[in-house]
């Protein structure tokens, strides 16, 4: 009961300083099938207008709505703002606006970023510079979690179960990928990185106050780039995407919350990303090329290892950025057609072993 008087205060909040959203739902694409279904099962919950790209959908508590990154201009381009969707208006409804400041980026991490007592936790640069570690309180402005210098970003905040810790990722581009930037910028040109890529995230913890802030694993020191951790429901462990240094391929690891007992998920070679938990904890659903696949499909793995399970089915597309809903049913994701980084919408597909409703 405290945790449905919880997410009903935040969505009533919501409710009192949210404006409609101005962007609007863009047409149907082409590819989509009738009323924005899929031959694989999948349904679209929302399409924005233009260039804005719909992202990292995770679900309320009460799985009633979902949280979302709408970004202004394009895949992972220009300001963000944090919306919510009811899905209670039925398919396509207009969004609320959680927070829009029109020249800044506010950043939500699918799976576990809204807690029913803590709040959402998101990645910002609000304060100018630098991101940082932020959560909206139920009813409440954005409080700020975490301060820092250099040149590090932090990002992809996750909460425990009991809302005290929070989980996020630090990322810091390398002298190789500083220059490579420079010289797209000055040719107009994507760069092919030299070494596969040279970013190295290290992952932290801090508690919600931003005391306690401790680093489970460091990048630079052990040449790998970490991130996107979700915590387990639990609270015991964490799960994560990871990448050797000079290399393109994307693996899943796990390990305990306090940074130890890392064991490695998935096998293989290709992408696999954007892990989360489903509500028992005893799987994990994530975006990946696996099977050879050219466009990332969702699929979910036993937490404790095995084989994967395909869950979209849909060659044509980039399905990404998956979220388990609370009741298990429904398995949240962003999806454009095509291989190139396109503006994405929000879709639902029954979770394996269900039919949904």
């Amino acid at each position: 009961m405290r945790s449905r008087l919880y997410v009903a205060a935040f969505v009533a909040a919501l409710a009192l300083t949210a404006c409609s959203s101005s962007e609007g739902p863009r047409p149907p694409d082409p590819s989509d099938g009738p009323a924005g279904a899929r031959a694989d099962g999948a349904e679209l919950l929302y399409r924005g207008k233009g260039h804005t790209s719909a992202q990292n959908p995770a679900f309320s508590p009460d799985g009633a709505s979902v949280l979302f990154t709408l970004f202004a201009g394009g895949y992972n381009e220009g300001a963000a703002a944090l919306r919510v969707l009811s899905l209670r208006d039925g398919a396509q409804s207009r969004p609320g606006t959680l927070l829009d400041e029109s020249d800044r980026a506010a950043v939500n991490l699918p799976g576990s970023s809204w807690h029913p007592s803590a709040g959402v936790a998101f990645a910002s640069d609000r304060a100018g510079g630098r991101d940082e570690v932020w959560v909206m309180p139920p009813g409440g402005r954005p409080s700020r979690v975490t301060e820092h210098g250099g040149d590090s970003g932090y990002l992809e905040p996750s909460f425990s179960p009991d809302g005290a810790w929070i989980v996020f990722q630090e990322s810091r581009e390398s002298g190789t990928e500083k220059k490579e930037k420079e010289k797209e910028k000055e040719s107009a040109e994507p760069a092919e990185p030299a070494d596969g890529g040279g970013a190295l995230g290290s992952l932290w913890k801090v508690r919600r106050d931003g005391s306690g802030r401790t680093r489970l694993l460091d990048g630079p020191a052990t040449g790998t780039d970490n991130r996107q951790p979700n915590w387990s429901p639990k609270g015991d462990r964490l799960v994560f995407q990871r990448r050797e240094r000079g290399s393109h391929d994307w693996a899943l690891y796990v390990m305990n919350a306090d940074g130890s007992g890392l064991r490695r998920l998935t096998g293989g070679p290709g992408e696999h990303t954007d892990p989360s938990w489903s509500p028992d904890g005893r799987q994990v659903v994530f975006s990946s090329t696996a099977g050879g696949l050219e466009v990332p499909q969702i699929f979910a793995i036993p937490a404790d290892g095995g084989r994967p399970v395909r869950v979209t089915r849909n060659d044509g597309s980039y399905d990404g950025a998956p979220s388990w809903s609370p009741d298990g049913r429904w398995i949240a994701f962003e999806s454009h057609p095509g291989e190139e980084d396109r503006p994405t919408a929000l879709w639902r597909i029954p979770a394996p072993g269900t039919d949904g409703p």
